[in-house]
């Protein structure tokens, strides 16, 4: 069975507590420190990345995930390269369609379509994977055009680790084609505050994705990594009651849903780690991401999943 890691999804809120928490995660055994990419409404994902590689050495680091549909792909890949160049093997350049409306907004854009969104993360990872394996790219696409692109004096060696999020068909048939991980948020349409989801939790949604991704893999003959994004973790003696409640704030889930979904972590410490485990063997989910809240609590089921 292949080794469960887990990684924590966070935002500097000042240098001392930001570089205290990379020396954190490293020290207690998740396997990377990541950010988010809210251009205008968050702190910026790559020199706070590089401030953790200098205290850090064996943590990877990376975006969770970089906003592909208002970003450069020739600037997302160079500053990949470039933290790779500082922090060799150790970075994870994720890439997702974005969602939230005022990062369209505020350079007088209109958010496109879901479709629109995904067909250019679509382009934006295949120009991206080019760049980093050391190509020249040319791409005149529907959304991307590059000609004779390339990381001019960035070591480009195929040293970033690519990580493509999304549920489309279309992104997760791109993630498996280029890809080393492919992450699963159990998110689903953006609500009217840009932030908020709804989410898709249940068991057949996440069977139809797993099985795009299985077919794919087959298909182009290459397997990446599967990866969670954990929206709730609970600490609790009461797993029962805990998903009860949980469902409740969920019309239209199940309690057997939200039992089975790796999107959510409740239970005892014993519980959690079981169901890792479980949803490795399962399910073949490896990775996970939690976000900071979180860090104390999966400190204490690491260890439960290293002596299995």
């Amino acid at each position: 069975m292949a080794a469960i890691k887990v990684s924590v999804q966070a935002e500097p809120r000042d240098l001392d507590s930001w570089l205290s928490l990379a020396r954190r995660v490293e020290s207690t055994g998740f396997d990377a420190l990541l950010m988010g990419d809210h251009p205008g409404s968050g702190a910026s994902p790559w020199p706070s990345l590089g401030a953790a590689a200098a205290v850090t050495s064996t943590l990877r680091l990376g975006t969770y995930v970089l906003q592909s549909g208002v970003r450069d792909p020739v600037q997302a890949a160079a500053d990949a390269a470039t933290l790779d160049m500082l922090a060799p093997g150790r970075v994870l350049l994720g890439l997702g369609a974005g969602h939230t409306f005022r990062e369209w907004e505020v350079t007088g854009a209109q958010r496109p379509p879901a479709g629109d969104r995904a067909g250019r993360l679509v382009e934006f990872v295949d120009a991206v994977a080019g760049l980093l394996r050391g190509d020249t790219v040319t791409m005149d696409g529907r959304y991307l055009r590059l000609v004779d692109a390339v990381l001019e004096r960035l070591p480009a060696e195929g040293g970033v680790r690519l990580v493509v999020g999304g549920g489309n068909p279309k992104v997760l048939r791109a993630a498996v084609a280029h890809a080393d991980v492919v992450g699963l948020s159990g998110l689903g349409r953006t609500l009217p505050d840009g932030h908020a989801h709804v989410v898709r939790w249940s068991s057949p949604e996440l069977a139809d994705q797993l099985d795009v991704i299985r077919q794919e893999s087959v298909r182009v003959g290459r397997r990446p990594e599967i990866e969670a994004l954990v929206q709730v973790v609970t600490v609790t003696e009461d797993r029962k009651q805990a998903l009860a409640d949980l469902q409740g704030q969920l019309p239209g889930g199940s309690t057997v849903d939200l039992a089975e979904t790796p999107f959510v972590l409740v239970g005892t410490i014993e519980q959690m780690a079981e169901q890792l485990l479980r949803q490795s063997q399962r399910l073949g989910i490896t990775n996970y991401v939690v976000r900071e809240p979180a860090v104390e609590s999966i400190e204490r089921v690491l260890p439960l999943l290293s002596d299995r």
